[in-house]
């Protein structure tokens, strides 16, 4: 009796099995029968029970049952399991398939794209205008002791160290997941490595400032590697580097231009004023801008003027610099 027993008992767990095969096949072949469902976006916050998120998805129509969704997630051990985010999902879909895009958090993301050349300040602005961040928190954590030990950036703020990229965020992503999550990037990007001292003896953090200096003056990346040739030639004689990109930092002025006035602003970041680097990069710089400080081009060139179109014209003395801006 015990053995037909438990072959009766086998029985119905294969007839079982392969009824539950038989459903799941069904159901995917409908997800590719049906390609103009309509979509359904869900929103599941933290702490929601997976009852209750059973419970949305069949009065939303993405799901049929929802006991053949719970039943899934306790098979599958990860009832408590299921993350929290909005989903795009589709009407008459897998309970299967919806439990697996749930369970591996398959969020709705929105791309965040950060242009180089941006302060701190103004990347969280620019991340407040695509996504519902505080930006006052935003500046905050990148003026955090810890994290800026921790990521051994030797200042006050994280400035120059917000890699510019477009980032992928959900509504689940607050504003220190966003912070390190440039920084990282900026390590993975550009690690240390990289940083071989020069014949001044540059720290990372030097070659960092240098190369947020040519992001905000040069315009062509073909020109950034002679740009940073010039600034070199001048710290190597004892120049000023008299940039204008600096001023403009100092005074929080955007666009415009500068009046003799403003060259007198007394400011660290005053470089027509203080000798050598300003005290932190004025900006978040490209790859491009950090390449060309690490391998700048050699020349005898001291100054540069702008062409206005983009392009600059290159001189070896002030008085050939006279000309070129008469020009």
């Amino acid at each position: 009796m015990k053995k037909k027993n438990n072959g009766f008992k086998y029985f119905l767990i294969v007839l079982f099995t392969v009824f539950v095969l038989i459903f799941i096949d069904q159901r995917i072949t409908n997800v590719f029968i049906s390609s103009q469902r309509e979509k359904v976006v869900i929103n599941i916050k933290k702490g929601e029970s997976l009852s209750t998120i059973a419970e949305m998805l069949e009065d939303s129509g993405v799901i049929e049952n929802r006991e053949v969704f719970k039943f899934f997630a306790k098979i599958s051990k990860i009832e408590g399991k299921l993350q929290a985010g909005r989903y795009e999902l589709y009407k008459n879909s897998n309970e299967y398939q919806v439990l697996d895009k749930i369970h591996k958090g398959r969020v709705i993301l929105k791309p965040v794209t950060i242009p180089e050349g941006l302060t701190y300040k103004q990347i969280a602005s620019k991340i407040k205008k695509n996504a519902d961040i505080d930006s006052v928190l935003f500046v905050r954590l990148c003026e955090n002791a810890e994290i800026l030990k921790e990521f051994k950036i030797p200042s006050k703020n994280a400035e120059g160290f917000l890699f510019p990229e477009t980032y992928y965020i959900s509504d689940e992503t607050d504003e220190e997941d966003i912070v390190r999550m440039m920084l990282e990037k900026f390590s993975e990007k550009l690690p240390d490595s990289m940083f071989a001292p020069n014949e001044f003896k540059f720290s990372k953090y030097q070659y960092i400032i240098l190369a947020s200096i040519i992001e905000k003056e040069a315009k062509l990346n073909e020109e950034k590697p002679l740009i940073a040739g010039v600034y070199y030639n001048r710290l190597k004689k004892g120049m000023l580097l008299q940039c204008c990109a600096t001023v403009f930092y100092a005074l929080n002025k955007v666009g415009g231009k500068l009046t003799y006035r403003d060259l007198e602003f007394s400011s660290p970041y005053n470089t027509y004023k203080n000798p050598g680097l300003p005290p932190t990069p004025i900006c978040s710089p490209s790859i491009s801008s950090v390449m060309s400080v690490l391998k700048p081009l050699q020349s005898k060139y001291l100054f540069y003027v702008s062409n206005g179109d983009g392009t600059h014209t290159f001189t070896a003395n002030y008085k050939e610099h006279i000309k070129a801006q008469k020009k």
